[in-house]
C-alpha cells in the first residue's frame, strides 16, 4: 500500500477511536465495571489505550497506572494483568513499562484482613513477575511495625522451603522492594532487613531487590505508588493523589550519587556487594549517557570480584531497553572487556526469560549470540533459569533444554539445569 494512503488509513482510525482522557472518572469507572463484568480484557485495554494514549508521555505514564488500579480494584487481579498483556501486545510502549505497571496493581490487590498468600497467587510471572513483588510491598508497608520475626516467616507462609524455587524467589525478592519503602528507602536499613532470612539464597534475592528499589525509586522519572495512599482511597485519576515522582524527597539515604557512576555499590559493605553490582546497571546507564561502551568502561573500574556482576546488569539492561530485541541487545553487549563481556550475554539472556517466564526465548536468543565463551554461558545461564522455573520436574528442564539440539548447547545447558 502506498505511504500516502497508508497514512490516511491511520489518520481515519485514529478518528474513529474513542478518547476517553477528558471523560469524568465515575463515567470512565462505569465503563470499566461494564467490561470487567463481561471479564473482557481485551475490551479493559481498549478502554486503557483510549484514556491514555492521546496524552503526553509523562501523564500517559501516570494514566496507565491509575486506569489499572482501577480495572484491579475489587479483586480483579488476574483479569487486570490480562488487560495488561493486551495492552503490550497492542502497544510496544507498554512493554517498556510492564514491570511497573504490575508492581502498581500488586500493590493494590491485598488490603488489610486478606490473606497475603492467597492474595500472592492471583498474581503471575507477567512483565518479570512485578505483581508479586507489590503484593509484598503492599503487605510490609501496611500491617504495622516491620520486624524481624514477620519479615523471615513471611514467605515461608507463602512459598515454603523446599517448594516451588520459582516462587519463593518472587516473595524473596519482593521483600527486598518492600523493606525499602516500608522504610522510606533507607537501603542500608532495608539490606539488613534482609539479613533476617534464613538462608543465603534468601538473603541474596532480597538484597536484589532492595537495589532494585533504590534504583527505580531514585530516577528522575520513577514512578512509586503511595500503598498509604491507596488505603486513604485516593481515587485513581483524581488529582493522581497516589503517585510520586522522581526519588522520594525526604529518603535518609543519599540514593545516587552524581560524581561517582559505581555509587551506591562502592560504598556499601562487601558482603553486598555482588548483589549491588547485579542491580547497578540502570544507574550505571544513567551516569554513562545511556553508552553501553561507556558504562562497561566504568564496570572495569569495580572491584574485580564484582565486574562479572556489573557486567551482568548492563546485559539485564540492554535486553530491557531493546524490548528483547535481539540484534541490538548484543550489539550493546559487544563492548567492554572480552574476559568479562561474556557476562552481559548472561545477564541478557536470563532478562529474556524473566520477562515472559519461557526458557524458550532464552534458546532463541542465545543463537543468536557469538559462537565461543559468550554462547557457551548463555547457554548455561538458560539452564540456570530453568532450575528456578521447574526446581520439582526434571521432565521439563531435560525438554527446555533439549530444544537447544546442538550437542554442546545442551550439554552446558543441562550443567546449568542441574541434570
Amino acid at each position: 500500500m502506498p505511504r500516502v494512503a497508508t497514512l490516511v488509513m491511520v489518520a481515519m482510525l485514529a478518528a474513529c477511536t474513542p478518547n476517553l482522557a477528558q471523560e469524568p472518572l465515575e463515567t470512565f469507572r462505569a465503563r470499566v465495571d461494564s467490561a470487567a463484568a463481561r471479564g473482557d480484557s481485551l475490551g479493559l485495554a481498549k478502554l486503557a489505550e483510549q484514556r491514555c494514549s492521546s496524552l503526553e508521555t509523562e501523564a500517559r505514564r501516570t494514566c496507565w497506572e491509575d486506569t489499572f488500579l482501577l480495572i484491579a480494584s475489587g479483586k480483579r487481579v488476574p483479569l487486570a494483568l490480562g488487560a495488561l498483556a493486551d495492552l503490550g501486545r497492542r502497544n510496544r510502549e507498554v512493554v517498556g513499562a510492564g514491570h511497573g505497571l504490575t508492581h502498581v496493581i500488586g500493590i493494590s490487590a491485598w488490603q488489610p484482613g486478606d490473606d497475603v498468600a492467597e492474595v500472592f497467587r492471583t498474581c503471575n510471572g507477567l512483565y518479570q513477575s512485578g505483581c508479586y513483588h507489590g503484593v509484598i510491598q503492599a503487605y510490609l508497608t501496611a500491617e504495622g511495625e516491620v520486624d524481624s520475626l514477620r519479615t523471615a516467616q513471611l514467605c515461608e507462609t507463602i512459598a515454603p522451603s523446599g517448594t516451588d524455587l520459582w516462587l519463593r524467589f518472587q516473595c524473596v525478592h519482593g521483600l527486598g522492594h518492600g523493606l525499602e519503602m516500608a522504610w522510606n528507602w533507607d537501603l542500608p536499613r532495608a539490606l539488613s532487613g534482609c539479613d533476617w532470612l534464613p538462608s543465603d539464597w534468601d538473603r541474596e534475592s532480597c538484597y536484589g531487590g532492595a537495589f532494585m528499589e533504590n534504583a527505580v525509586a531514585s530516577s528522575p522519572d520513577g514512578h512509586h505508588t503511595s500503598v498509604r495512599a491507596l488505603e486513604a482511597d485516593a481515587a485513581p485519576a483524581d488529582e493522581h493523589a497516589a503517585h510520586q515522582h522522581g526519588p522520594p524527597a525526604d529518603a535518609p539515604f543519599m540514593m545516587r550519587d552524581s560524581t561517582d557512576a559505581l555509587y551506591p555499590c562502592s560504598i556499601v559493605d562487601a558482603k553486598y556487594g555482588y548483589s549491588c553490582y547485579v542491580g547497578h546497571g540502570g544507574i550505571l546507564l544513567a551516569a554513562s549517557g545511556s553508552d553501553f561502551a561507556r558504562a562497561a568502561d566504568n564496570c572495569d573500574r569495580a572491584p574485580e570480584q564484582f565486574r562479572g556482576a556489573c557486567y551482568l546488569s548492563l546485559g539485564t539492561n540492554a535486553s530491557g531497553w531493546t524490548l528483547q530485541d535481539t540484534r541490538k541487545t548484543v550489539d550493546h553487549c559487544s563492548h567492554g572487556s572480552e574476559q568479562y563481556r561474556p557476562w552481559c550475554f548472561v545477564g541478557a539472556v536470563k532478562n529474556y526469560i524473566d520477562v515472559t517466564a519461557n526458557p524458550d526465548d532464552g534458546v532463541a536468543f542465545c543463537r543468536a549470540v557469538p559462537a565461543g565463551e559468550s554462547q557457551r554461558r548463555c547457554w548455561r545461564a538458560v539452564g540456570e533459569q530453568v532450575v528456578v522455573l521447574y526446581s520439582g520436574d526434571i521432565a521439563r528442564r531435560e525438554s527446555a533444554c533439549a530444544k537447544i539440539e546442538e550437542p554442546s548447547g545442551v550439554a552446558v545447558c543441562r550443567e546449568g539445569a542441574q541434570l
